[in-house]
């Protein structure tokens, strides 16, 4: 069993009406006889932005349709400003697909949101609001919408309502990769200035590491890990989180007291390890393409991709390592290229050897 404790946020200025609390303790959830979540257990304070990553079925969608109230836990409680079942406040839910009446002009079911809130100029903050998640289509039939502008139109008519919390599934999935992180800071913003308490789950890790005051990681319907982002992602001698936040390589090391050696290197440990054989677990941008006479490894390149800032390449080693590397984009590396790599000196993580007769 997990258990979350954030720390409090900030004081709210004026301008923030708070947000709720939300509590889950040993939720479990089955469907047909097969548990989808198990064990839940999660204190989010008010205001904050919790963001769930983890592979297809680790039940992410599944914890938020339950903060939603549009399923029920099949065990433990999950309680809304200290409030239970029908007594509980209700979460507005935004998910990936939203559910559109075939009638109604996009822009006045904004309006109609922020008037029944009691905003003093609806027409203003719904043009306002259009403007911060960028849909320019306020005049078209909802229905004729295209499903990223949807997606904006839902988060808008959302957002007018004034919530208090609110739950995010994979709510910008459909737009373009630089107008998602667009929408994405400016939601964030707007979020934090409300003090609105968000549980906002999505399959692109990037995004969640951006906008989470808490990362939770979640893997076959438990949570497995949960922290700051950057605390999280350092986590690498756990294979069932480090692999869920992108790409890692394994290659063999030799721990002996403070130190690992791997490639003719000396590395500090990031955390004590028992001494012997182990693996040595490395995201891409601590791998090095160095010259013939530097410590390493020699190699050759398997394939590699060329991704904007960026390139990454797939690299077979000499001693039957597979190792990503992420390298300059005019660094080109055809196919078969012979390489020589080496790890960064940073302090390194390991973690035993997979298969305990090697």
């Amino acid at each position: 069993m997990v258990a979350v404790t954030p720390v409090d946020p900030s004081s709210p200025d004026a301008r923030r009406p708070g947000g709720w609390s939300v509590s889950l303790r040993g939720v479990g959830r089955d469907r047909a006889g097969t548990p989808i979540l198990r064990d839940i257990d999660l204190e989010i304070a008010p205001g904050r932005i919790v963001a769930f990553v983890g592979p297809s079925g680790c039940g992410a969608s599944t914890l938020l349709r339950l903060v939603s109230g549009a399923e029920r836990p099949d065990t433990g409680t999950i309680e809304i400003e200290g409030r239970l079942g029908a007594a509980a406040p209700r979460v507005l839910e935004v998910r990936d697909r939203a559910s559109v009446a075939r009638f109604g002009r996009a822009g006045t079911g904004i309006v109609a949101a922020a008037r029944l809130a009691g905003s003093a100029d609806a027409e203003a903050e719904a043009d306002r609001l259009c403007a911060l998640v960028g849909l320019s289509g306020a005049d078209k039939s909802v229905h004729r919408l295209s499903h990223g502008d949807r997606q904006r139109w839902a988060i808008a008519r959302a957002l007018a309502s004034r919530p208090r919390a609110i739950v995010l599934d994979d709510a910008l999935a459909a737009l373009h990769t630089t107008a998602r992180a667009e929408t994405r800071d400016r939601l964030v913003r707007e979020l934090r200035d409300r003090g609105v308490t968000t549980l906002w789950a999505t399959r692109d890790t990037a995004e969640a590491a951006a906008v989470a005051d808490e990362l939770v990681i979640m893997d076959a319907g438990r949570i497995v890990a949960a922290g700051c982002p950057d605390e999280v992602y350092a986590r690498l001698s756990d294979a069932a989180v480090a692999e869920v936040l992108g790409p890692v390589s394994a290659v063999p090391g030799i721990v002996e007291g403070l130190t690992v050696e791997v490639w003719g290197q000396e590395l500090p440990l990031a955390e004590s390890a028992h001494d012997g054989h182990c693996e040595v677990v490395v995201r891409p941008e601590n791998v090095l393409l160095v010259g013939p006479e530097s410590p390493g490894v020699d190699g050759v390149v398997e394939e590699s991709t060329f991704l904007g800032s960026v390139r990454r390449s797939t690299v077979l080693t000499s001693d039957g390592s597979r190792v990503v590397v992420e390298h300059a984009p005019e660094q080109r590396l055809d196919d078969h290229a012979a390489v020589r790599i080496a790890l960064a000196a940073v302090p390194a993580s390991v973690r035993p050897l997979s298969d305990p007769a090697a």
